[in-house]
């Protein structure tokens, strides 16, 4: 299967919010892709080029995944039964932490259901599993950085912000699919100028964008699949048996207008949501899942904003066969 992949090239920090208030202190490490699809669409709003819910809808992105020299890291299912490590008990512990996959690995586990890996395939940081030693492989680290508020009249309020730096020659891949490449790609590189996440204006959060192609290698008769994005499943998606044979994590997204057209609305809270984070595997087709848009402006009250705040839904998903089955 050949899919599109645009590449982020981060030169600097980067930190994205959890949209809990003003937390600074912990940042994601994943580069969502609902948060991607509005960070996309802002820039084209900011445009001036159309409708930018018609404008979210002609494509589809994943959530962004590690790349490093053409090594391309698929996310691990939640749960990671599915992964055995050889060695003791100490080595099992180190599941927990394991995020990524090598995509020659993936692709094993996607169509054989499980694998068996060795302890030193392991990454130097504890995150992924690679092809051959891991002991050089460091995907990224965080870094508190104190900063300190000052505000007329009062005593000076010091702060952390965290901090993410990708490691060596890592940056981030996100697959997607585009009925208007042409504008899809205006659209990243506008987002490649401005930057993405907190702290913009240091610099933080700057990249350059590159597009290119892979093949990623899958069984289409496999019934089962695994999700590349963050995902609101529709109603008509969770009928029958389908979640409750699934293997997903739900997480609460929320947050701020950061991206309202007018600066004064900015700091106005958008409704929260819960959506089926990245790397769930669902009990369903590929075909058969889809997901929505939703509007999270608020319906009255100090925090409504001038306009629509579109969450993207949609997933982006491919076969995976699963071996395990229960919520997380």
């Amino acid at each position: 299967m050949r899919v599109k992949i645009a590449i982020l090239h981060f030169n600097s920090a980067i930190h994205l919010g959890y949209g809990m208030g003003e937390e600074y202190d912990r940042s994601c490490d994943v580069i969502c892709s609902d948060t991607l699809s509005g960070a996309l669409c802002s820039q084209y709003a900011g445009s001036g080029a159309g409708d930018v819910r018609a404008f979210m809808e002609s494509y589809r992105v994943s959530s962004a995944m590690p790349i490093l020299g053409g090594r391309l890291f698929l996310p691990l299912p939640p749960d990671k039964q599915c992964l055995t490590i050889r060695g003791d008990e100490s080595a099992y512990k180190r599941l927990k932490a394991l995020r990524w996959i090598e995509q020659p690995l993936w692709e094993r586990l996607a169509t054989e259901g499980s694998l068996e890996v060795e302890e030193t395939m392991i990454s130097r940081c504890g995150s992924a599993v690679c092809c051959g030693s891991g002991e050089e492989v460091v995907i990224l680290k965080h870094a508190l950085e104190q900063k300190v508020a000052i505000r007329s009249g009062e005593d000076a309020d010091p702060f952390f912000v965290d901090k993410v730096f990708m490691g060596k020659g890592v940056a981030m891949a996100v697959i997607y699919s585009a009925e208007n490449e042409a504008m899809f790609r205006k659209a990243f590189e506008m987002l490649a100028d401005a930057g993405i996440g907190t702290d913009r204006s240091c610099g933080n959060g700057a990249f350059k964008v590159e597009f290119d192609e892979l093949d990623i290698a899958v069984d289409t008769s496999i019934t089962t699949s695994q999700i590349l994005s963050m995902w609101i499943p529709q109603p008509q998606e969770c009928s029958g048996d389908v979640m409750s044979r699934s293997c997903y994590k739900l997480v609460t997204r929320g947050g701020y207008a950061a991206g309202a057209a007018n600066p004064n609305e900015r700091h106005h809270r958008k409704r929260r949501i819960n959506m089926v984070e990245g790397g769930a595997y669902v009990a369903a087709k590929c075909e058969s899942l889809c997901g929505t848009i939703v509007d999270l402006n608020v319906e009255d009250g100090v925090d409504r904003v001038s306009h629509p705040i579109w969450r993207d839904g949609r997933v982006y998903s491919l076969p995976f066969k699963m071996s395990a089955y229960g919520k997380v």
